[in-house]
């Protein structure tokens, strides 16, 4: 009988196993309706099977069901306690439903618990600025922009005027003129360290070079002068605020606008096929980043943005964007919208 009831657990094992496997394909590939029937039938058997609620809350959330993705964070929190993706989600679902102090408590809390995720100090930070604290919005844009987030890079350069600290390995020779003795040598600036007297891990103490000759200290009262003006560093590789828009008809019942970072300036090189049948008229608003090789590396529906919010015409949209191919471009990443303008029949 106890051989029996464990062969039927690695049975039943298997069989959720399989089901989760072919819902995080769906969900890759932006099917979410399809991804969230699949988890249905993962959590049925048991909620606790890995992180399927967490993952079902997630294409709730894109497809603009944003009360069902917070219950199933608050499911996940009940069944398997706070994480950070959780309070993740739970973040940005309050967001979505306009509780702006109930989002930045959660995304704060997932930060606690992944301080190296820049997603977090992003939707974090977008927060803030919607809510007019600029400063803070800027700390959590320069936070997730030193963790090596290009995006956040670009919101800190042009919403906050901050840059990314630039490493240079050449040291820089300054000029040390001493006045009386008329002689002006070159010498190699030391690199600064917190402490001076401190010796450095690999730090060669003599190299060999020779000490500037001359009495530059016969006269202690001689003013010096040190010319060390560095030009200031311009960042080639970080696309502009230009809201330039691309507006292009697929057909009679769809017309298609890009906009933001430069991306309304960039050519198109592959527009999918794409039929959308719809009674309504408006538009449903994508979130899009583009890297360099003009792949579209992410897509999320903009609810702010959108006038529909049917949850089949926002998956298609989704789907649609993430199949644009850009021209390849001069920057590594630019994020703005790509809106869908359907005329109803």
């Amino acid at each position: 009988m106890m051989v029996s009831a464990v062969l039927q657990a690695q049975v039943l094992d298997e069989e959720t196993g399989f089901i989760f496997v072919k819902a995080e394909y769906l969900f890759e590939t932006g099917r979410y309706d399809e991804a969230i029937t699949q988890y249905n039938a993962v959590i049925a058997k048991d909620s606790k099977y890995k992180n399927a609620l967490i993952k079902r809350g997630l294409a709730k959330y894109a497809l603009a069901a944003y009360k069902g993705a917070k219950m199933d964070a608050m499911q996940f929190i009940d069944v398997n306690g706070i994480s950070a993706e959780s309070a993740g989600l739970l973040g940005r679902s309050f967001a979505a439903m306009n509780d702006a102090n109930a989002a930045i408590n959660s995304l704060t809390a997932a930060i606690s618990l992944d301080d190296k995720n820049t997603n977090y100090y992003e939707w974090r930070a977008a927060i803030l600025e919607d809510e007019g604290q600029l400063l803070q919005a800027c700390k959590d844009y320069e936070a997730a922009m030193n963790l090596g987030s290009t995006a956040a890079e670009a919101k800190a350069k042009n919403l906050c005027g901050v840059t990314k600290p630039q490493t240079n390995n050449n040291k820089p020779k300054v000029k040390i003129i001493n006045q009386d003795s008329g002689e002006v040598p070159e010498v190699e600036k030391p690199t600064e360290t917190t402490n001076p007297t401190d010796i450095q891990k690999d730090e060669v103490l003599s190299d060999g070079t020779q000490e500037p000759t001359g009495n530059m200290n016969e006269n202690p009262d001689s003013p010096t002068t040190i010319d060390d003006s560095e030009h200031p560093v311009i960042d080639e590789n970080l696309p502009k605020e230009d809201n330039t828009v691309n507006s292009f008809v697929i057909d009679e019942d769809l017309t298609i606008e890009v906009a933001g970072q430069e991306l309304g300036r960039r050519k198109i090189s592959e527009t999918p096929s794409i039929l959308i049948l719809a009674d309504e008229n408006g538009k449903v608003t994508v979130n899009i980043c583009v890297n360099k090789a003009g792949v579209v590396t992410k897509a999320e529906f903009n609810g702010s943005m959108s006038s529909i919010a049917k949850k089949s015409l926002v998956s298609l949209a989704i789907r649609k964007a993430k199949e644009f191919e850009f021209a390849p471009g001069k920057y590594d990443l630019q994020c703005g919208i790509m809106v869908f303008k359907i005329k109803g029949s």
